[in-house]
């Protein structure tokens, strides 16, 4: 039902705006979404987690309801489970999601994890679609990258920044292959793919915030990561886009040594 993501949608919205101040344009309806030209990151509020937005009832009907239940469950040939955890984004204009793998932040249960990018309303990739670089999970080329990054725990790591590979597509396809892959989205449309599919994210260029969620689903039966279910207690963004400049303790390695480390420290062509 298209209507149940443009509503979810709206919810989210109201959660930016009842925030704090300077989250939305006045010029604009704020049902619109459209971001203060100043707000950035840092502006617009960390929503991932367990909390009140991403379990409120309009959210749980999109990303975890009867369909996504049903096909997953039809997917794995038994009942199917998703993280309590929930990965709710507003992008803002600029913001973008850099190219990795989703084994590097949650590889502490059972391998077979699927990630379901769900976006909330009509999202153009002016907007800020994800993209995934086609291939990536099983050829040759990336066999190498898989068994070097993919295969990172970047928290057992002490990594440092946002546990990204690189920010540049380019780099992913003229090291390892592939080729990248995105669309334009519909609300009601989503994007499901493995934790070995390198993917990423366009830029936002516009001043509306892409309303999104990042749902993780396995067997009932396997284990899980658990640092992703029952009771999270979350201070605040760690990795990814919200993670980039936060400050960590006992930091022990970069992305950058790391990659010079497994011999991707010379130039690509």
């Amino acid at each position: 039902d298209r209507q149940e993501f443009l509503d979810a949608r709206v919810d989210v919205i109201k959660y930016v705006k009842e925030s704090g101040e300077g989250k939305l344009d006045s010029a604009f309806p704020w049902q619109q979404g459209v971001l203060d030209s100043r707000c950035g990151r840092g502006c617009v509020p960390f929503m991932e987690g367990k909390n009140s937005i991403t379990h409120s009832e309009s959210v749980l009907k999109v990303i975890e309801g009867p369909r996504p239940k049903a096909f997953f469950k039809s997917l794995l040939g038994e009942e199917a489970r998703t993280f309590d955890f929930k990965w709710l984004r507003a992008m803002y204009n600029e913001g973008f999601t850099g190219a990795h793998v989703d084994w590097v932040y949650m590889s502490r249960g059972t391998d077979k994890v699927y990630t379901m990018w769900t976006p909330f309303g009509d999202v153009t990739m002016e907007m800020g679609t994800l993209a995934v670089c086609e291939g990536s999970h099983k050829l040759s080329g990336f066999q190498y990258f898989q068994d070097t990054y993919g295969s990172l725990d970047i928290e057992q790591a002490n990594l440092k920044g946002t546990g990204w590979f690189t920010e540049d597509p380019l780099e992913i396809t003229r090291r390892f292959g592939g080729q990248w892959r995105s669309a334009d989205f519909e609300a009601g449309d989503v994007l499901i793919f493995t934790m070995r599919t390198v993917h990423m994210s366009t830029v936002n260029t516009t001043q509306f915030a892409r309303v999104s969620c990042d749902t993780r689903w396995q067997s009932a039966r396997q284990p899980v990561d658990p640092r992703f279910i029952g009771d999270i207690r979350l201070d605040g963004p760690r990795f990814g886009v919200f993670g980039k400049n936060v400050e960590k303790t006992e930091v022990e390695v970069t992305i950058e040594e790391l990659k010079e480390k497994w011999g991707f420290g010379q130039a690509y062509m």
